[in-house]
């Protein structure tokens, strides 16, 4: 059998971005709660984006906010400066940080967020515990 060949070097893996970093990402897992997140820095040449992801695995929730900041009149060092920043702060209050150091050297920027409820695999899950708790038939009663 001949082995396929990937050309991983070939593809740009960044997508349609000039530049992209993993500030932070992790899991979070305790008794009753789990959740994962995953916060990025990416430049597509014309903006600067800082994206923090939250998926809630527990309420099947997916948080979601942003920052877009126009790359006009920055210097080519905004992006490597931003991510130093961004990782020197705490994740808690990472977002409201940037937001306020953003404003306090007037480096104008749109902010947004979005959530969903992925109702679909809540639904799924909750026939799934349903068929579980059901007897199959009048046999598994007695």
């Amino acid at each position: 059998m001949k082995q396929l060949k990937l050309g991983f070097n070939e593809i740009n893996l960044l997508g349609d971005y000039d530049a992209a970093e993993v500030i932070d990402e992790g899991k979070f897992k305790h008794k009753t709660m789990h959740h994962s997140w995953s916060d990025t820095l990416s430049d597509d040449g014309k903006k600067i984006i800082y994206h923090e992801y939250t998926y809630d695995t527990d309420s099947y929730m997916d948080f979601e906010n942003w920052i877009h900041i126009n790359k006009k009149g920055l210097d080519k060092a905004a992006f490597k400066w931003f991510c130093m920043y961004l990782k020197a702060v705490e994740r808690k209050d990472r977002l409201e940080k940037f937001k306020r150091l953003l404003n306090d050297v007037k480096i104008p920027f749109e902010e947004g967020d979005w959530q969903t409820i992925d109702r679909e695999r809540e639904d799924n899950e909750k026939k799934q515990q349903d068929t579980k708790k059901k007897p199959k038939s009048y046999k598994d009663i007695n």
